[in-house]
């Protein structure tokens, strides 16, 4: 790649660029006045746990709206969420905000890392700058901004994913743990488990298998109350997490659910997240094997977005390293992608209904499944892409 006229300028516009961001982002957050009502409801689920309470019975923090939120994870992530217990909700919301906004920098770094190119070449202070400026303009993707908004925990998840896969195979992180003991707290990274399987990645599925069970018996040897009751009865209430047609969901069931008006879409939603999760994998599978982690580590991500019962909007926040491949390989679509995420215009469509599932428009009927649309759109040009003979240069 050619050298640019004049580096340090570059930089330090870059620089300039990413504090504007993140000055911005902190104004206008301050006059949105953000409940974090998610932060609030981890915050009960370890304070329940400390006190030896029923954590799927006693946890149910009231909305704004009047919707209470109970428990939904794990017991092995109830137990961590209790090191946060103690600390009072209006200095958590400044901890959590200020994590969450290096957990973005650490995910663009770590994406920077697994997908190569032009994004790891430059020198220690022009990689930062831009690394800075990807996060400053990642911070106005919609699912980064909900996550900061409800004080949510994708941006961890996603980071413990991509370091997880950017370690090398033999170093003292066994690569799998990171995968593991994300699939323990919030069980959707687990598709990435079946991506090392039928990649035939043995040493990777057996590390990351172990650690999601390892998990699981944690769980039942500190609260086997609760984790009796989570994973037999709790995993498979879906209702509890919310309402499955809401414009929130943006996964496949989501958007089948509106278009179908059927409240909660089982049966389909059941045949077509096999029609994906087979084809998802096939294409993250045949990536990884012709030597494109990147491709097919985020191929696999998207899948598990797409497949999930419920994928809230700020799930998505892998929207950020696809984003960042696609610019590298694909700019043209790297900007239509980066177009939906930060559009916001999935809240152009009603989202707290009550009741069954609003009549809409064809144009709101579009607008409310942008994420489940670009995903598949994304898995089928990662098909394309597994076809060619090898992987797409970077250069």
């Amino acid at each position: 790649m050619a050298r640019l006229p004049d580096r340090r300028r570059l930089t330090l516009l870059l620089g300039v660029f990413a504090g504007v961001a993140l000055a911005a982002y902190l104004v206008i957050r301050a006059l949105a006045h953000p409940t974090m009502i998610d932060m609030v409801v981890y915050r009960a689920e370890g304070s329940a746990v400390l006190h030896g309470q029923d954590l799927y019975n006693t946890v149910h923090i009231g909305t704004a709206g009047g919707n209470p939120l109970p428990a939904t994870y794990p017991p092995f992530a109830a137990m961590l969420f209790a090191a946060i217990s103690w600390i009072p909700v209006g200095v958590l919301k400044v901890l959590v905000t200020a994590a969450n906004v290096v957990l973005l920098g650490t995910v663009v770094h770590l994406a920077a890392k697994l997908i190569g190119g032009w994004l790891d070449r430059p020198t220690f202070a022009e990689r930062w700058a831009l690394i800075a400026a990807i996060a400053g303009l990642a911070l106005w993707f919609e699912p980064v901004w909900t996550t900061l908004r409800y004080g949510q925990i994708n941006l961890a998840l996603c980071a413990l994913i991509l370091f997880d896969l950017t370690r090398p195979p033999t170093g003292r992180w066994p690569r799998g743990l990171g995968i593991g003991l994300a699939t323990g707290i919030k069980l959707t990274p687990g598709v990435f488990i079946l991506w090392f399987l039928l990649a035939g990645r043995r040493r990777e599925t057996v590390v990351s298998a172990a650690s999601a069970l390892g998990t699981m018996a944690v769980g039942f040897a500190v609260l086997p109350h609760a984790s009796v009751k989570f994973w037999l009865h709790e995993m498979w209430d879906t209702s509890k997490v919310g309402k499955t047609y809401i414009t929130d969901n943006q996964s496949l069931s989501g958007m089948i659910a509106r278009v179908t008006h059927i409240d909660d879409p089982k049966a389909l939603w059941a045949v077509a997240a096999v029609i994906v999760l087979a084809a998802g994998l096939w294409a993250a599978v045949r990536n990884s094997r012709r030597g494109d982690d990147a491709l097919g580590a985020l191929a696999c991500a998207v899948t598990g977005l797409l497949i999930s019962p419920i994928s809230w909007s700020h799930h998505w926040v892998w929207a950020v390293p696809v984003a960042m491949l696609l610019a590298v390989r694909a700019p043209k679509l790297a900007v239509a992608w980066s177009a939906v995420f930060l559009s916001f215009l999935i809240w152009a469509v009603p989202h707290k209904t009550v009741g069954p599932s609003p009549d809409l428009n064809p144009l709101q009927m579009l607008l409310s499944s942008l994420y489940p649309l670009a995903g598949l759109a994304f898995l089928l040009w990662a098909w394309r892409e597994s076809t060619r003979a090898q992987p797409v240069s970077a250069a």
